[in-house]
């Protein structure tokens, strides 16, 4: 009997074992599997259409395969289920959106070569001042900033060391502390390390900072790139969204969460309109406390050294790209595009000319010395461009590209299908709703989705339903199609939920339990945000105020 017994805990442990180990493999094949009755009971386009996006949704969802792996599943099943031809879901991962994304992405891997983006941080870090409430506000402004061009989790990563060197050195001086330390002495067990509130609103303002400075740029993350190709391809009567619309459209909305968060994050660790309370006594550093924050940031600058012609280079033919987007079709003038051909250019072809030059303009100009008569000046070898393949293969995260790639095939495929137009049928009993209620439990429903799922993911699934949820209910697709993107991107509850809130959970050793109660304020302020400026702003900029003929001539053609 005893012997029994023993078997039996050993053969529930090695279960528990195997399970460990091939959870991943086990879930792939049940839900593939759990998915069929969808398509043998009830075989039509949408049904079949239907299995594949949950079928992809639950594997980005688990990421039980590799997400890239994952997005690679349309151009199999579209295929194999007659939703779409192998050439048109093939088509969906290489377009100009996914062309404009490789060209920022290499724009971003150039200034980080370059170490401009750091000079830029401590120059406006400097400039602003240097107490905890002024360095904070730089924090939030850099990061801000330099997220609308690099990717979120380099523009936290840049910023955490600045921080963390500053902490330090205050520390050092008996000014503050950058963890609290429980039991250091104590040998039975780990110390318990936590960050102090100080060390924490500066975590905080790099995570969250970078999450809102990522909308700002049609460039600043994918999801954004993702929200333009489903939007131009199931409107391609609508104009398409130009650089700069989406920056005038969405500038203002990151503003002013940059700023809430700033006023949030100092209420919240630093004491303000809190002058007698334990959180401002330790945020107080005094002149001594700023002299040896702007030494540290003078220290780094020192460090950097005079701006060379690396950082020269590349921040002009960045500037250079900006202008070439914002005018190829500006609206209120003629646009470069069409003095030089009546061929339609797109933002991709200012974005790839300058990632070309990119490797003809050496990264030292050695090549002007090379007859100088001082044998000296004369250099034995030829410099690498601004930025190197080696470099580009390194950095440049494939796995998003086929992602973003297969959010415009799930997105044709639905459309194509159906699956879109019926999901969006389904949701017009919302039309009784008051359009901002309305818009109100879209924006909760998503930014909920996205606290679990990829930022891209989420807006791959939601982005077609709700497009064509706002042609059934004769509304402008922008007024919930561009909040519903924006809010894909507010993920600040869960570690996993972004890169910025993994990268300052480990930095900080931070708990999950604390980042879900702070990351709730920014998530419902972001949201109210959301709901004030689109019906407002956004009217001004995008005239989403009327239903426009284009999506009801898309609509009867859809249906027909």
């Amino acid at each position: 009997m005893q012997q029994r017994s023993s078997f039996q805990l050993t053969y529930t442990k090695r279960t528990r074992i195997f399970l460990q180990l091939y959870w991943r493999i086990i879930f792939a094949i049940c839900w593939a599997i759990i998915l069929l009755p969808l398509i043998i009971t009830y075989d039509s386009s949408e049904t079949r259409c239907a299995y594949i996006v949950l079928l992809v949704a639950g594997y980005w969802v688990t990421e039980c395969l590799p997400v890239g792996i994952t997005s690679l599943i349309p151009v199999v099943l579209f295929p194999i289920f007659g939703i779409l031809s192998t050439q048109e879901t093939c088509a969906c991962y290489m377009n100009n959106t996914i062309m404009v994304f490789i060209g920022g992405l290499i724009f971003a891997i150039a200034i980080e070569h370059s170490n401009l983006h750091l000079r830029i941080a401590l120059v406006v870090m400097k400039t602003l001042g240097c107490s905890h409430a002024k360095l904070l506000g730089g924090l939030c402004t850099v990061t801000t900033f330099m997220s609308m061009w690099i990717a979120n989790a380099a523009a936290t990563a840049m910023m955490i060391p600045i921080a963390f060197a500053i902490l330090n050195q205050l520390e050092k001086q008996g000014l503050g502390k950058v963890f609290d330390v429980k039991d250091p002495e104590n040998a039975q067990s780990d110390p318990d390390i936590k960050p102090t509130n100080v060390t924490k609103a500066y975590l905080f303002a790099a995570a969250y900072a970078s999450t809102f400075g990522g909308t700002g740029a049609i460039i600043g993350t994918p999801t954004n790139l993702a929200f333009k190709g489903i939007y131009e391809y199931n409107f391609p009567d609508a104009d398409p969204i130009t650089f700069g619309k989406w920056m005038l459209a969405s500038i203002p909305q990151m503003a002013a969460n940059s700023f809430l968060l700033w006023v949030y994050l100092r209420v919240a660790f630093l004491g303000y309109l809190r002058p007698h309370s334990k959180d401002a006594e330790l945020a107080r550093i005094g002149t001594e406390g700023e002299a040896i924050a702007n030494q540290v940031i003078t220290q780094n600058l020192k460090n950097l050294g005079p701006m060379s012609f690396h950082e020269v280079a590349v921040l002009l033919l960045f500037t250079g790209c900006i202008f070439l987007w914002i005018f190829r079709a500006p609206g209120f003038i003629r646009g470069w595009a069409e003095f030089l051909t009546d061929v339609t250019l797109s933002d991709s072809v200012p974005a790839i000319l300058v990632c070309l030059l990119m490797f003809f303009i050496p990264r030292e100009p050695v090549f002007i010395h090379f007859f100088d008569k001082n044998p000296s000046k004369r250099s034995n070898k030829s410099s690498e461009g601004l930025i190197t393949w080696q470099i580009i293969e390194e950095k440049i995260p494939w796995s998003l590209i086929f992602l973003l790639g297969s959010g415009f095939a799930v997105s044709k495929g639905s459309s194509v299908s159906g699956l879109a137009i019926k999901l969006g049928l389904l949701l017009v009993p919302l039309r009784e709703l008051p359009p901002i209620l309305m818009m109100a439990i879209v924006l909760f429903f998503a930014s909920s989705l996205t606290e679990f799922t990829a930022n891209v993911g989420t807006a791959n699934i939601i982005l077609p339903v709700v497009a064509h949820m706002c042609v059934a209910m004769r509304i402008h697709p922008l007024y919930l199609m561009m909040p519903v993107t924006l809010m894909c991107s507010y993920a600040f509850r869960m570690p996993a939920a972004t890169p910025p809130n993994a990268i300052v959970t480990i930095a900080g050793r931070i708990e999950t339990r604390v980042l879900l109660a702070v990351g709730c304020f920014p998530s419902i302020y972001s949201l109210i945000v959301q709901i004030i400026l689109f019906p407002t702003w956004g009217t001004f900029i995008l005239g989403i105020d009327e239903f426009p003929a284009w999506a009801e001539q898309n609509h009867i053609e859809r249906k027909a």
